[in-house]
């Protein structure tokens, strides 16, 4: 499959990615910025989500409705998101529509309105997200997992706290978007029918004069413990078990997602025959990999009823124990044949493409081709995915349950 991937960087930091598609139709373009939740700071966790709400509600010399409209009329599909690291602002399109676009998202990034007017109506939708996950008792384990995992203010919830949102004035978004919003490390990807020496022009003309600010470091504060229970009345138990491994950028995370993937990743895995459908134990497992750019940890998962908790938790602990020395040619070749079939249908999408590519240079400062991927998966083996696990087995696991009672954890996981 030919694939064209390209790359050009603006004076003031802004960096340009492009993945030509041309049996396309549509395309997507996705603007990173670097106005994530780590940058919330102490008692305004969600800032950076209120922020992206604001964003969207006026910007240059449109109000509100305008914008909406404009976006509407330019037929684009759009979004928005806040990740620990990044807001995101998204759109796809047919092709020959992407020139109005650039406009319409230069405005939003460069000019918003954030009108104060709309400040409480903004406030009000991200709280009622907020509550919505809060009622999700699996949502609320993963959250308590993360606060132990990961240093302070990593392992805050990106989507924020209702305590700290119900506190924040408008003053703090216009204080937060002037300090983040920012060009220097803004990552703006474009895949699918794409003419790039066009896309480039009409991005330096957009943003080229748009100054760069300095960037704030992220100081990290302690993680938590190594076990805890959320209390909860509920016939239900939700287990959550954590444990690190090595972030996306380094070479051994191919072992590592491999080995989590014949752990929990569908219904051909371990937990999922083991522990589902053998026992009958629970009725949700999975094993998968979370990963930060210089950190990343394996989550185990598992939702159960209140008489089958302290059985799915020590099955799944087995489980893990005995991964090491045991994975076998089958288990690895249909994850890999998986992983082979994503990466090769990611390629039909403009959207997946136009976030994946925005997400490697995030994380490794260049992209991969798809030669590239496939030639690594390629390269694993049951030989190299268990010389990596006997080096850096599962340890120092992290346990959250909730639920009415609390589970026995091993003694040296319950300080």
């Amino acid at each position: 499959m030919k694939q064209t991937l390209l790359s050009a960087t603006l004076d003031n930091g802004i960096v340009l990615l492009g993945e030509e598609l041309p049996d396309l139709e549509s395309v997507a373009v996705a603007f990173h910025v670097p106005a994530g939740g780590i940058h919330d700071g102490p008692g305004r966790c969600g800032l950076a989500s209120l922020t992206s709400e604001m964003m969207l509600r006026g910007a240059g010399d449109r109000d509100s409705r305008q914008l909406v409209e404009d976006l509407a009329l330019a037929g684009i599909n759009w979004s928005n998101a806040v990740s620990t690291t990044h807001a995101t602002y998204f759109g796809a399109m047919v092709a020959r529509r992407l020139p109005e676009a650039l406009p319409i998202y230069a405005d939003i990034l460069r000019r918003p309105a954030l009108p104060e007017d709309q400040f409480e109506s903004g406030q009000q939708v991200v709280l009622q997200g907020l509550a919505g996950t809060d009622d999700d008792p699996s949502h609320r384990t993963l959250l308590a997992l993360k606060k132990l995992v990961f240093p302070s203010p990593w392992g805050l919830p990106s989507e924020g706290l209702i305590s700290d949102v119900e506190k924040l004035t408008p003053a703090a978004v216009a204080e937060f978007a002037r300090r983040h919003v920012r060009p220097d490390g803004m990552i703006v990807a474009a895949a699918g029918r794409l003419d790039w020496p066009d896309f480039v022009k009409q991005m330096q003309n957009l943003f080229a004069d748009w100054q760069p600010g300095a960037a704030e470091a992220v100081h990290n504060g302690p993680r938590g413990g190594r076990s805890e229970h959320v209390t909860h009345d509920s016939q239900q138990t939700h287990i959550a078990i954590a444990w690190s491994v090595p972030p996306y950028r380094s070479d051994e995370s191919y072992e590592a997602t491999a080995a989590l993937s014949v752990l929990g990743g569908g219904t051909s895995s371990r937990f999922f025959t083991e522990v589902r459908e053998r026992r009958g134990l629970c009725y949700s497992v999975s094993a998968g990999y979370h990963t930060q750019r210089d950190f990343a940890s394996a989550i185990c998962y598992a939702g159960t009823s209140s008489d089958r908790a302290q059985q799915t938790l020590d099955v799944m602990l087995e489980e893990i124990e005995r991964l090491p020395n045991s994975i076998t040619d089958d288990e690895l070749g249909r994850v890999k044949a998986r992983a082979k079939s994503g990466l090769v249908m990611q390629q039909e999408s403009s959207s997946a493409r136009a976030g994946g590519i925005a997400r490697q240079w995030y994380h490794l400062g260049h992209v991969r081709s798809l030669a590239d991927e496939l030639e690594r998966l390629d390269r694993l083996s049951v030989e190299s995915v268990r010389t990596w696990l006997e080096a850096h087995p599962p340890t120092d696991l992290s346990i959250v349950s909730l639920g009415r009672n609390p589970l026995e954890v091993p003694r040296e996981l319950s300080a």
